[in-house]
């Protein structure tokens, strides 16, 4: 997991934020988060600018558990093939 992503305790979640250069970039990170959120059937909160998009993924449980996690490699991955594209 990217170091983007700072860990909160209470509630338990992940937090971070990407930045983009082209707003068409960002359309296509947000289907990319999509599509990782539905495989998984675990959404995160998503909040969104011209240039950025700021992720929330709170845990079903009190610590953060392997889903969250996963979840959150799978962004990055969407992230890394999205922005390599502009």
């Amino acid at each position: 997991m990217n170091e983007r992503w700072k860990t909160k305790k209470k509630p338990a979640s992940l937090e971070a934020r990407f930045e983009f250069d082209e707003f068409e970039v960002l359309r296509a990170f947000l289907d990319e988060l999509a599509e990782q959120a539905d495989r998984l059937e675990h959404h995160p909160n998503i909040s969104f600018g011209r240039n950025h998009a700021s992720v929330v993924i709170y845990s079903t449980e009190a610590e953060l558990q392997p889903i969250d996690l996963e979840l959150a490699e799978s962004i990055d991955e969407g992230y890394n093939r999205v922005t390599k594209i502009s």
